[in-house]
């Protein structure tokens, strides 16, 4: 191979690997890795100027060895763990590249060094432009004194990010993907070939007082050059017609064939009280932040936050749709007790935002998949259309989407929406979920090779998420995997035994009935069951 072995110490995010030594220091401190996790995180350092093949890795790691594939999914799982979950992107059809940002070594000349950041990225990590205008909006920085005010400048492109994803006439980049880059010194024309668009939004705002300064800028990325550029000081109750405004001047920079009658359709409800659109914003990012964070939010402490911001402003529809948000989460987390009252209090929030703002398509989204968790499936469905015709650029939506319309017998259609999603959101923090839907979408067209394929990559980025291994069970049998199927569902009842005895009772919410018959018959078997 070209690339040569490491032998200086390599630093990234913190840890410092030594081949030499076999050794991974984490602040000076040892890192108990194994040996397999250690010669795999060693090839993908080695090899990160480039996609590493699943089958090159197992060379590597288990030479001379014939094992199965699960255990490379097993090492970058305990890899993701360790690193986080960006540490290690997954290229379907290609295998797996390290994107940590990596110091290089000292020994490196540093004319080496800095042509290597200038450069673009390889060929075959650079995705095509799509036919329309693409854009992604970067995080904005937050300039303001208080570091607590990171929640609110998140908030402001979170919600320039949907304002722009409502016109069909744009790809826009969605947000998971954008916040990736969040803390990091970007080269655009990187961003740009990773993400696959032809323009990159960035801008700060500095928050002091009852005032508000952002600025904005658009680039071409690809040639480096500035579209177009604004200041805007403005009372700070005015945000949202900066965001209007920063909205209407990129679209109009990159498509200016987009009708008036266009922009009316995308206009949104304006909040009327900042305070509880800021405490909407706040619970949103807790509960996103809650079963992972290490400063020890909660669920519950989002919850508070999405309550006090509907006392304060009933009318606040972000508000009603972070509650709604929110308890669909309680109860995906298996959290809701009972679940009932759960879902009944997360359909009145969702139909409570929706009377507010009927353009606002996470209102319908959380409707939506509450209502198929209520065993409402078509009235779901129905919702989540909805949802994906007000915000075509939201690849959540479109992912889930997907997902559901393959369930309900338009296996194509589904998995031609996943993949859109995947290609909206390239860099997402999600794609272990988007992968699971596109298994189970290829399932539903009875590919079952590539389901199986597509739920072990499912599988490698969220090990603990049951769906994508019960997909690969029931692909295996449906394949004729019979014993790699029994196999696999030992560890699936291991990991969710109360899941795995509805299915087999029958009880599959997102089903239409040949498929649930389908599914039901085939668990049965993997169980051992006639």
């Amino acid at each position: 191979m070209s690339e040569s072995r490491v032998g200086d110490d390599i630093t990234f995010n913190g840890y410092t690997l030594s081949g030499p030594r076999r050794e991974l220091l984490l602040d000076g401190a040892p890192v108990k890795l194994g040996a397999r996790a250690f010669d795999l995180l060693l090839a993908l350092i080695e090899h990160r100027n480039r996609a590493v093949a699943k089958d090159e890795l197992l060379d590597i790691v288990w030479p001379g060895l014939v094992v199965e594939e699960n255990n490379l999914q097993v090492q970058i799982s305990a890899l993701r763990k360790l690193l986080g979950p960006q540490a290690i992107t997954t290229l379907p059809g290609r295998g797996y590249r390290f994107t940590a940002d990596v110091a290089e070594p000292a020994s490196a000349a540093p004319e080496l060094a800095s042509a290597q950041m200038a450069q673009p990225l390889p060929a075959e990590l650079a995705l095509a432009l799509p036919a329309k205008p693409s854009v992604a909006v970067l995080p904005f920085d937050n300039l303001a004194d208080d570091p607590e005010q990171a929640y609110f400048t998140d908030g402001v492109t979170e919600d320039t990010i949907t304002e722009l994803s409502r016109f069909r006439s744009l790809f826009v980049v969605a947000r998971n993907s954008s916040f990736s880059y969040k803390g990091q010194a970007v080269d655009v024309r990187t961003v740009s070939q990773q993400l696959g668009v032809r323009y990159v939004v960035q801008g700060s705002i500095r928050r002091a007082g009852q005032r508000i300064r952002v600025s904005a800028q658009l680039i071409d990325a690809r040639s480096g050059g500035h579209v177009w550029a604004e200041k805007y000081d403005r009372a700070l109750e005015d945000v949202f017609a900066v965001q209007a405004d920063l909205a209407h001047a990129i679209v109009t920079a990159l498509a200016p064939q987009i009708e008036s009658v266009e922009f009316e359709r995308a206009r949104s409800v304006r909040p009327a009280n900042l305070a509880a659109y800021e405490l909407a914003m706040r619970a949103r990012d807790v509960g996103r932040r809650a079963d992972k964070d290490a400063g020890g939010v909660t669920h519950d402490d989002a919850l508070r936050l999405a309550e006090q911001a509907i006392a304060i402003d009933p009318q606040c529809c972000s508000a009603w749709v972070a509650l709604a948000y929110l308890c669909w989460r309680q109860i995906w987390a298996g959290r809701a007790d009972p679940v009932e009252a759960v879902l009944e209090r997360g359909l009145a929030a969702a139909r409570t935002a929706i009377s507010i703002d009927g353009a606002d398509h996470s209102a319908h989204l959380w409707k939506a998949m509450l209502q198929i968790y209520s065993g409402q499936r078509q009235m779901g469905l129905a919702d989540l259309r909805r949802a994906h015709a007000l915000n075509p650029n939201d690849a959540l939506t479109l992912s889930l989407l997907g997902h559901y319309e393959a369930a309900a017998g338009q296996a194509q259609t589904g998995i031609e929406h996943v993949r859109e999603a995947l290609r909206l959101s390239p860099c997402d923090s999600l794609r272990w979920s988007f992968l699971n839907s596109l298994a189970w979408a290829q399932f539903a067209a009875e590919d079952y090779a590539a389901a199986i394929d597509t739920a072990l990559s499912s599988m490698g980025e969220a090990p603990e998420f049951y769906p994508p291994l019960l997909c690969l069970v029931l692909s295996r049998m449906g394949k004729g995997d019979e014993a790699l199927a029994k196999k696999d569902f030992k560890r699936l009842m291991a990991l969710a035994p109360a899941a795995v005895a509805e299915r087999i009772g029958g009880k599959w919410l997102d089903s239409g009935d040949e498929q649930r018959a389908r599914k039901t018959l085939l668990l049965r078997r993997a169980a051992g069951q006639r």
